[in-house]
């Protein structure tokens, strides 16, 4: 339930972030495009500088006029040209001029003026060729601001693509560092999930697998074993006097002893089908799945003499100075349909029947 929770947080968010950065790149595209709009504004703008230019080649013309007029000794307006002269010039003065401008203005302003002062056909002349360089001048100041305009306009461009760049690239590390913390919570919630599954199957003693998980496989073994058509066997082990052990050495020893014998039967039984539990107290079980009554005997043979070899020492028994154990089993047939609380009586009677006899040994179950 918990990884299913995290495992929808995890999409919600995923999801949540990737909203947001393809947000994030749909207002820099918009942003990127106004810039370009900005740029076609300003371009107009400082194209605008020629009509100032156009300005000064109209005043060009009239003074051309006027010289021709005088050149040629031909009637013309000379009032007309002199107000549209004026007219012209004081359009183009008017506007914004720098102060380097200002200055190349200012002479050509009084240039114009004392034309019509003195009235003098090299003073025209002298004019024109002002207007001439200032309208060159205009044209290389237009190029010239453009040129400035258009580098800082790539210059910008290229800071808010290092800068889109930027948070793209941090808001990737930042999904991946959230991407990993949360993978790594999942794994740290897979782990304690599996710890607490084997914890819930587990005897904490004795690590062997506990009376809760027995009865799930032992109810099962029928079924199982008529499927497969396996012989199984149930094995019951109880250590002999053990009260007496506890009573002489205490349970603290005890504890130590049920750990050793719980560590070899562990040992022994560790192929696929075998399973070794603790059923409670000094008692053991173990169930073996596909296995004949031969190689029951002799793993049943092989327990006797290696707890034996343990040589745990015990005074209070009376079978041997050792820790010794006794044993009851029974072998089920495919399809012999014997309920399992019948396989379990039956066991523990063949368990009882090798303490009567004497215990450190074992009976296997042979049929009513």
């Amino acid at each position: 339930m918990k990884y299913n929770f995290l495992k929808s947080v995890t999409f919600k968010l995923i999801v949540l972030v990737s909203i947001v950065l393809l947000a994030l790149i749909g207002a820099s595209l918009l942003f990127n495009s106004q810039i370009d709009k900005l740029k076609k504004q300003i371009d107009n703008i400082y194209f605008g500088n020629f009509v100032p230019i156009v300005k000064l080649e109209n005043i060009q013309d009239n003074y051309r006029k006027i010289i021709s007029c005088r050149t040629l000794k031909y009637i013309c307006n000379f009032k007309k040209e002199k107000n549209i002269i004026l007219k012209e010039w004081e359009y183009y003065n008017r506007a914004y001029k720098n102060d380097k401008e200002k200055e190349v203005v200012g002479s050509v302003d009084f240039a114009i003026k004392e034309t019509f002062r003195v009235n003098k056909l090299h003073k025209f002349k002298n004019v024109v060729k002002k207007i001439d360089y200032l309208i060159e001048y205009e044209t290389q100041m237009a190029y010239k601001q453009r040129k400035i305009f258009v580098d800082d306009y790539k210059n910008m461009k290229d800071f808010l693509f290092f800068n889109i760049v930027s948070i793209l690239v941090l808001s990737f590390i930042l999904i991946a560092y959230i991407i990993y913390q949360l993978v790594k919570k999942d794994n740290q919630l897979r782990i304690l999930n599996k710890k607490y599954k084997i914890d819930s199957i587990t005897d904490s003693m004795t690590k062997l697998y506990n009376r809760k998980y027995f009865d799930t496989i032992f109810d099962n073994m029928p079924f199982i074993s008529n499927a497969n058509s396996w012989d199984c066997a149930f094995l019951m082990l109880d250590i002999d006097f053990f009260k007496q052990y506890n009573d002489t050495y205490g349970h603290d020893l005890g504890d130590e002893t049920l750990k050793k014998v719980a560590t070899l039967l562990k040992e022994y039984f560790n192929q696929k089908y075998e399973f070794v539990f603790r059923l409670g107290g000094e008692e053991f079980g173990v169930i073996l799945f596909d296995i004949d009554e031969i190689t029951v005997k002799s793993c049943l043979d092989d327990i006797n003499k290696k707890i034996v070899e343990l040589g745990i020492e015990h005074k209070g028994s009376k079978v041997l100075d050792v820790v010794s154990v006794s044993m009851g089993a029974i072998i089920y047939k495919p399809n012999t349909y014997i309920s399992a609380n019948k396989l379990y009586k039956y066991a523990d009677e063949c368990l009882y029947k090798s303490k009567q006899n004497g215990r450190n040994q074992y009976h296997i179950y042979k049929g009513e």
